[in-house]
């Protein structure tokens, strides 16, 4: 598909989507997808993808993928052109991208964390890499969480309608966890069951089709657990060191190599990787998220590995 094809049916839809259009706009827009079938099939390609997003907002049409809330309309206008534009393999490819982490009200990049204050007063400390919907409405307050890791410390309701508390609730793909008065934290994996740690009060697990799940398991301070959509794994102690991270820290307490180097890459960009030999190596430590370079660089101090950056996005450690 041309460019200028693609833009243009881009810039019609952002018009459509954030005011829309009035009559002589319309007529517009119909003589101008008549004009050409590339025309038309470029402005239904511009509504399949819509589709794919949970929502759009109506003032933008796309969300940032950097620390900004939103791309200004150049910048949807830009992206918007290039999903449209792609050939028909890579627009398939692309529908199957995490749209709804891209389009989420609230994201963090890697190595980011963000606290936000929401109107019923709970607090929601974000880490690395997250992306999460706030939908409150009369009946809930819900937290969507497609990616990442949350800490949430639940606030009074705060409904309009006093006569009616409105429970807090955070969802993931595998189902919801309801708060009981409670700070507990939230983390997905994109493979990876979600895990629930309790630091005050109790929550609620329901794991699948949540609303339904008739038996749920709670868990109380100090108690955490996985679950998958299918079921919730045993209850262990929830360590207050899960949520060092909402103060740049991350502890390792006799922790494998392998695991903490997968805990840290979390926090930057590039890879990191270790041989078998390294990985099955112990560490010990507290240590600052903020500089991960100068962790990484100070392995070999602490035990018998070598660090090699290849680049500064490519880390291999190795047992010597």
């Amino acid at each position: 598909m041309q460019r200028e094809v693609a833009r243009r049916a881009a810039d019609w839809f952002l018009r459509w989507r954030e005011a829309g259009l009035d009559q002589a706009e319309r007529a517009d827009l119909e003589r101008w997808r008549a004009a050409h079938p590339d025309h038309e099939r470029a402005w239904q390609r511009a509504l399949r993808l819509a589709e794919t997003f949970e929502r759009i907002p109506s003032d933008v049409g796309m969300r940032t993928l950097d620390r900004r809330q939103r791309l200004d309309r150049r910048g949807a206008l830009k992206h918007l052109a290039v999903l449209i534009g792609l050939a028909p393999a890579a627009y398939l490819a692309a529908r199957a991208l995490p749209w709804s982490e891209w389009s989420a009200s609230y994201r963090t990049g890697i190595g980011e964390r963000r606290e936000l204050v929401l109107d019923d007063g709970s607090r929601v400390m974000l880490n690395t890499d997250s992306a999460l919907d706030v939908l409150f409405d009369n009946e809930q307050r819900l937290l969507q969480l497609h990616a990442g890791e949350i800490l949430v410390t639940s606030g009074d309701d705060g409904s309009p309608l006093p006569q009616r508390h409105r429970p807090l609730r955070v969802r993931t793909s595998e189902g919801m966890i309801e708060a009981l008065g409670t700070r507990f934290l939230v983390r997905r994996g994109s493979a990876a069951p979600t895990r629930v740690a309790v630091f005050e009060g109790a929550v609620a697990i329901r794991p699948g089709d949540a609303l339904a799940s008739a038996s749920p398991r709670v868990l109380h301070a100090g108690e955490q657990a996985r679950f998958s959509h299918e079921a919730i794994t045993p209850t262990t102690t929830a360590w207050p060191q899960l949520a060092a991270w909402t103060e740049g820290r991350l502890v390792a307490d006799n922790m494998l190599l392998s695991r903490f180097l997968k805990e840290l890459a979390r926090y930057r960009h590039g890879l990191v990787r270790c041989d078998d030999r390294a990985g099955a190596l112990r560490i010990s430590g507290t240590f600052q998220l903020d500089h991960s370079d100068r962790i990484l660089a100070a392995l070999p101090a602490t035990v018998p590995v070598d660090v090699a950056f290849l680049t500064p996005y490519w880390v291999t450690v190795r047992a010597r």
